[in-house]
């Protein structure tokens, strides 16, 4: 069960992730970063401080969140990741293609 919420700080919008964003919450995600995309957002900063797993298929999403973003000159940064989430961006290699700070202020 993954829940999404969202509130603009610092000309950015931040999105709180709780929960665990597997395949099927993966769509769902993905969905909604689309439709904030289309809205107009450009700077979205994902909070991960209360997200237990991830899996390829949310990994995939940042991803193409990221391209979209970059075409609108924008971008996507992602904090409070705990260890066990940055090994797997760490792995991945996607740590290397994402802006990864500790806190929300840092990535503001």
């Amino acid at each position: 069960m993954l829940t999404i919420s969202s509130a603009h700080q610092g000309g950015a919008l931040v999105i709180a992730l709780t929960g665990r964003i597997d395949a099927s919450s993966a769509k769902d995600l993905e969905q909604q970063c689309l439709q904030w995309i289309s809205n107009g957002e450009k700077q979205l900063v994902f909070d991960f401080t209360a997200v237990s797993y991830i899996s390829s298929a949310a990994l995939r999403v940042f991803l193409l969140v990221a391209k979209r973003l970059d075409t609108a000159k924008g971008s996507v940064r992602l904090c409070a990741l705990n260890s066990t989430l940055r090994d797997v961006f760490d792995i991945s290699g996607f740590s290397k293609l994402f802006a990864i700070t500790a806190t929300v202020e840092e990535a503001l």
